[in-house]
């Protein structure tokens, strides 16, 4: 079967490394929210840090891979356990979601390693500190796109020395999100296994 990024990207082999942009989605409970799951650690900025684990219907986690509607990523047990037995990846780098029941019905990707900052290479523009906390949340004030209107981003090359297989970005963006971005071998690893899966490419700048 022909991979998905092939056809979006005449370039990808000069990408080195991704960030997850899985398109099939997994849902929570109906009577649960991503607030249900997290502590609120500052008044002022709202941010805050996971506290429980999630909980997911075991029907909408028969993927293999999935964006959850938490804007975050799962995987099947399957392909964690693979994952961790083939790279630099430990059982750290996920969470259980489990079902009401306690049952494990999937997992969430929670990388460990944060990136060396690449806000330069691919203009992201800091906010000014929270008066609280003093974190920082970043705005991308300008969109990379192929001709099919594929988004990419750049990483350096000491950032990409120092990766690991499971990243997040130095720079967290609205709500405090990262970029999840793995290496260019486990995507390999994931395209070959699923070749309809999506990413980000970054290239080296």
């Amino acid at each position: 079967m022909a991979k998905l990024m092939d056809r979006l990207w005449n370039n990808i082999g000069d990408a080195k490394a991704f960030s997850l942009s899985f398109t099939n989605f997994a849902y929570m409970y109906d009577d649960y929210c991503v607030d249900d799951f997290y502590t609120i650690q500052c008044d002022g900025c709202k941010k805050s840090i996971q506290t429980r684990d999630y909980l997911f219907p075991r029907a909408s986690c028969m993927k293999p891979t999935s964006i959850l509607d938490t804007l975050e990523y799962g995987v099947s047990q399957e392909l964690r356990d693979e994952l961790i037995s083939r790279f630099d990846v430990t059982d750290k780098d996920f969470r259980p979601i489990r079902s009401k029941r306690g049952e494990i019905v999937y997992y969430q990707i929670t990388p460990q390693h944060i990136m060396l900052p690449i806000s330069e290479e691919n203009e992201w523009i800091p906010r000014t500190p929270c008066p609280c906390c003093g974190s920082i949340q970043y705005d991308e004030v300008k969109d990379f796109e192929n001709e099919n209107e594929e988004y990419y981003h750049y990483i350096s090359q000491a950032a990409l020395d120092d990766m690991h297989d499971f990243n997040v970005t130095f720079e967290k963006f609205r709500w405090h999100m990262p970029y999840y971005v793995i290496s260019r071998r486990v995507y390999d690893f994931l395209t070959e296994r699923y070749p309809r899966t999506h990413y980000e490419p970054f290239f080296l700048k």
